[in-house]
């Protein structure tokens, strides 16, 4: 995991900020406060670092950022594996409509169309 990820992750963690993001009304909200409480994470290049950073929120720390639940991200790049296979893809967080995940044909996050 890149250095920059696990400094933000810790930051979270160590300044109680967990349930900060947590308490958050919707992803809106959650992704407004992440933006005020690690602002650096706006100019972070390439995309993929945040990304990453999202989904490790997500997955490790458990709070809700709409990360798709096929959705793999490894130190280089990211992967749907909705069909069982480790298919790389170029989606991004949160995936608001996935013509895989979706098929019913309505958004999972539409707020963020």
């Amino acid at each position: 995991m890149r250095s920059r990820v696990v400094t933000a992750m810790a930051k979270i963690k160590n300044n109680g900020w967990i349930d900060v993001l947590q308490e958050c009304p919707g992803l809106k909200g959650r992704y407004k406060k992440l933006a005020e409480l690690l602002p650096e994470i706006r100019d972070w290049s390439p995309l993929i670092v945040r990304q990453q950073l999202i989904f490790h929120l997500q997955h490790v720390l458990k709070i809700e950022f709409g990360v798709c639940e096929y959705y793999l991200i490894d130190d280089h790049r990211q992967h749907c594996l909705f069909d069982g296979e480790k298919t790389e893809c170029l989606c991004l967080i949160p995936q608001s409509f996935c013509i895989f995940r979706d098929r019913d044909g309505k958004p999972k996050y539409p707020e963020f169309l």
